[in-house]
């Protein structure tokens, strides 16, 4: 089973760049690749149904396949690996080998995750594997955790939706002890989170309010921890 592994991981590695696939999908089935540690194809039935409508957006975090990535495994140490994404809609990692087929890793085995500059750690919330990304990395660690909703377009010109469409949402955790904590959106809630013995609750919420930053924007976020972090 191990040489086998190996054997996979060095295919893997070699294998030419593959990138995203730039043409319309007539059916959304094609935009999800899943699997657990087993190899797949592109289509895999997962029902979406209305498949004449052009898709929005996509489900991986990267935009394309041009990938280098290292990936840290409990059971078979590190290793450098081309052409992978994370799949934001299964929280998986794929890995893609040709044109229609993909690898996905078992996620009990990842235990960090290196994708273009990019650091991604595997935790467990509520139960469930998912994947987040590192977000900030200073005195404070904050994990970033995505959801992917797919929205179906509808024939009803009432509705208002002519094409199918990925939806990405954020949250943002803190990351102390081994713990992961929500960070709330709301000045108070967040500031009550991340205060400290040099910095007080009330000291943080008079500059997001006098900044006038948005908890819920990246660029602001980045400037509130930024500040925290001083």
């Amino acid at each position: 089973m191990k040489k086998a592994t190996i054997l996979l991981v060095y295919i893997l590695c070699i294998l030419p760049s593959f990138g995203q696939e730039t043409k319309t999908e007539k059916n959304p089935r094609n935009n999800i690749r899943q699997g657990f540690g087993t190899h797949n194809s592109f289509d895999l039935g997962l029902g979406f149904v209305n498949p004449d409508f052009k898709t929005d957006g996509s489900a991986y975090y990267f935009e394309d396949w041009e990938t280098e990535g290292v990936i840290f495994t409990k059971q078979n140490g590190s290793f450098k690996i081309k052409n992978v994404n994370i799949n934001l809609y299964k929280n998986t990692l794929d890995a893609l080998y040709d044109e229609n087929s993909v690898y996905t890793f078992d996620s009990d085995n990842l235990l960090k995750i290196e994708i273009n500059d990019k650091i991604f750690r595997v935790f467990t919330i509520d139960g469930e594997k998912k994947i987040f990304e590192l977000f900030f990395n200073e005195a404070l660690s904050v994990y970033r955790e995505y959801s992917v909703l797919y929205s179906e377009a509808s024939i009803n010109p009432m509705h208002a939706r002519s094409v199918n469409k990925y939806i990405k949402k954020e949250k943002y955790y803190l990351y102390t002890d081994g713990e992961l904590t929500r960070m709330k959106t709301s000045k108070k809630a967040f500031a009550k989170l991340v205060q400290s013995d040099d910095l007080s609750q009330k000291a943080i919420v008079d500059y997001i309010s006098k900044n006038r930053l948005s908890l819920n924007d990246e660029t602001d976020l980045l400037q509130v921890l930024n500040f925290v972090n001083k």
